[in-house]
């Protein structure tokens, strides 16, 4: 029995996770306005513009760290003047990750402590 082809997940599929609409706009450097969406990046895409690895506007791969300038022809962000600025604008108001370390079990069974309450799994009509 022979397979489908299927292609794998190309480098944006497993970098940017989840793309929703958002109201935040920018401006753009000839003046015209653009909205932007909200993009939820796997955690090695953050880390990599954090680094400088990767560009903050356009998500393109870098070679080096923190180059001049963007290698994406179309784009040119200045990464190493504005790459920082960019990043620390953008993040406003993201939630952090999970604290490592962080004991879920009792975690739980505080919440389960402080907050259930025993329900009877049914009730019983009142005619009876």
């Amino acid at each position: 029995m022979s397979k489908i082809w299927t292609p794998g997940q190309t480098d944006w599929e497993r970098g940017v996770q989840e793309i929703e609409p958002s109201s935040r706009t920018r401006q753009l450097p000839d003046g015209r306005v653009m909205s932007e969406s909200r993009l939820t990046l796997s955690p090695e895409w953050i880390e990599e513009m954090w680094q400088g690895y990767r560009c903050a506007r356009c998500l393109e791969r870098q070679v080096e760290a923190y180059p001049e300038r963007c290698r994406a022809t179309w784009c040119g962000f200045p990464i190493k003047a504005e790459q920082r600025k960019q990043l620390e604008q953008d993040f406003v108001g993201e939630h952090p990750g999970l604290v490592s370390g962080f004991d879920i079990d009792r975690e739980v069974e505080y919440l389960h402590r402080t907050h259930f309450k025993k329900r009877p799994m049914m009730s019983v009509p009142k005619e009876i």
